[in-house]
């Protein structure tokens, strides 16, 4: 490590576990400052998001985590507080984003732009320490400079949900214009963000959104949903093929799972596009192999952005066309409140944990 002079301390807190169980299993740890090799970085940590991929880690992810305690955090923002010896183009005090998914750069899906599916993918917060911590190691292919006038808070909830919605709807489905698009659990992190990609990037002609509450729906109203369902006092599907007039829509982006499945696969028009990238309600659902195959239905499976993705979602958001959507901050050692909001689900937008 070199210029590290604004390291002064051998040890951090971090927020982790020491077992898998359920999140009274995370604590606030004193643990070990990072070393860098000699093409990181060291960031001093200034805000890092909440994702479900963290409540995953604590409570299932055994047969990826092999160092432990072992601390996650997938959106990191903060400043560069030392450099290894390779690295060129950052300075000591640089403000960065780090882009949370790690790819070898060598691998034919990587040399073909392809690194979310690299064969030796790795990610913060599920393969390695991540950012519930004072400091953070990153690779220098994997930052991004914040602007001066983009506060720390509202670029760490940018990366991984808005990375995810913005491969899922620009990328994967190819959205356009023309088409009708339901997204299914609307007001989560991912869900906000790709109700602005269809409403201020594409401009879909019509926009339609699930949740659970008025509160949550007023939400997605002001975001520009043009009709909100909520599914806890009626069958989104069926409420879709009337307000389409028995038509269905052109496609439907859900990151639920669950129950949610087939409700999703009734909803599409014949031919419709069926993207899905998450299942926070359940990973096997009952399926219905009849509508797939008598619509002529696309299931589009899509997972988390490649560097071009990033790119060009980062540069919607630094615009202004794509806002993080934040409902509350907490202290680091606030995190037993944060997790417990979270894993009940009473979510909408992001939860961010802040430092300094």
């Amino acid at each position: 490590m070199s210029n590290n002079a604004s390291v002064d301390a051998d040890s951090m807190a971090a927020v982790g576990f020491h077992e898998h169980g359920d999140i009274d299993k995370l604590e606030l740890l004193d643990v070990p400052i990072p070393d860098i090799d000699d093409d990181e970085v060291l960031v001093d940590v200034k805000a890092t998001a909440l994702n479900h991929q963290d409540l995953f880690a604590v409570r299932e992810l055994d047969h990826y985590i092999t160092d432990y305690p072992f601390w996650g955090g997938g959106d990191t923002a903060g400043v560069i507080a030392a450099l290894g010896e390779d690295v060129e183009g950052w300075n000591v005090g640089d403000r960065v984003l780090v882009n949370s998914r790690i790819a070898c750069g060598e691998c034919d899906l990587c040399l073909a732009g392809e690194q979310s599916m690299c064969r030796n993918f790795q990610v913060y917060g599920e393969h390695r320490h991540g950012g519930y911590a004072e400091y953070l190691d990153v690779p220098e292919r994997n930052l991004h400079p914040i602007p001066d006038d983009y506060d720390f808070t509202r670029a760490a909830a940018v990366p991984i949900a808005a990375g995810c919605a913005w491969r899922a709807l620009a990328t994967r489905a190819e959205l356009h214009p023309s088409d009708e698009l339901l997204i299914v659990g609307a007001t989560g992190g991912v869900g906000t963000y790709a109700v602005q990609i269809a409403r201020n990037v594409f401009d879909v002609e019509t926009l339609y959104a699930t949740t659970s509450s008025e509160e949550k729906a007023e939400v997605l109203r002001g975001l520009g949903v043009d009709h909100v369902i909520n599914y806890a006092e009626e069958s989104f599907d069926s409420k879709v093929w009337e307000l389409t007039d028995g038509q269905g829509v052109d496609a439907v982006f859900n990151t639920v799972g669950g129950d949610t499945w087939v409700p999703s696969m009734r909803a599409l028009r014949n031919g419709g596009r069926l993207i899905v990238s998450g299942a926070t309600a359940g990973p096997n659902p009952e399926t219905e192999l009849r509508l797939i195959f008598m619509r002529q239905l696309e299931v589009i499976g899509s997972t988390s952005h490649s560097h071009t993705d990033f790119t060009q979602m980062l540069e919607k958001v630094w615009a202004g066309d794509l806002e993080p959507v934040i409902e509350e901050t907490y202290p680091l050692e606030g995190y037993a409140e944060a997790f417990e909001k979270m894993a009940n689900r009473g979510v909408y937008g992001k939860l961010v944990l802040t430092q300094g």
